[in-house]
């Protein structure tokens, strides 16, 4: 009888559904694509490359040519965004994004082994169709004085998942953007890998 309430208790426990994920931290590579509403390709011969980290409230993000192109300090809402490796400081209040309309869709994706939702998000003029992934998460509330255009819309509107595929449509400049992660690492982040001259690794 003993043994029967154990394993009947083991059961229980082992049936019982799986705590959140852990948030994310670490890097995700993605790859960027542009092209006409008409299909034309722009800009690049060979899609060009982001680096993206993220651990706890600080976020980086390095650019094609493997430069720091933003950084966000969640502790002191330290803001840069650099241009030619020169770093523009800027304010949380600098710049505003226009309310952002979403809608949840019923499409679903598989992008590297992780299971994605999908939902519509129209902000400023640009339709941007998201692909995330939930097991792939941060705290958005971490990032609500985040300056980076769209990206705490983006949070607030999946829960915190970070996106692995996004293709945004914007009809005034005539042009498709698609954004999709080519490798997901995750990894612990020191604080030294958010300094202003850190390097890509």
């Amino acid at each position: 009888m003993v043994k029967a309430l154990a394993v009947c208790g083991w059961l229980l426990v082992a049936a019982q559904p799986a705590g959140p994920p852990a948030p994310f931290s670490g890097r995700i590579v993605y790859e960027r694509a542009f092209q006409t509403l008409a299909g034309d390709p722009l800009f690049f011969a060979v899609k060009p490359k982001s680096w993206f980290y993220v651990q706890g409230n600080n976020l980086k993000v390095y650019d094609r040519n493997q430069h720091l192109q933003e950084l966000y300090l969640g502790t002191t809402n330290e803001y840069h965004r650099f241009e030619q490796s020169h770093s523009k400081p800027a304010i949380a209040a600098a710049w505003r994004a226009g309310a952002a309309t979403v809608t949840c869709l019923p499409t679903t994706a598989t992008i590297l082994g992780y299971d994605c939702r999908a939902l519509q998000l129209v902000q400023d003029g640009v339709v941007t169709l998201v692909f995330y992934a939930p097991a792939l998460h941060v705290n958005a509330a971490a990032f609500s004085r985040c300056p980076s255009p769209g990206w705490f819309a983006l949070l607030q509107a999946t829960d915190g998942a970070l996106p692995l595929r996004t293709i945004s449509v914007d009809t005034r400049r005539d042009l498709t953007a698609t954004t999709e992660a080519i490798e997901v690492q995750p990894r612990a982040l020191g604080a030294e890998e958010f300094a202003l001259n850190a390097p890509l690794r």
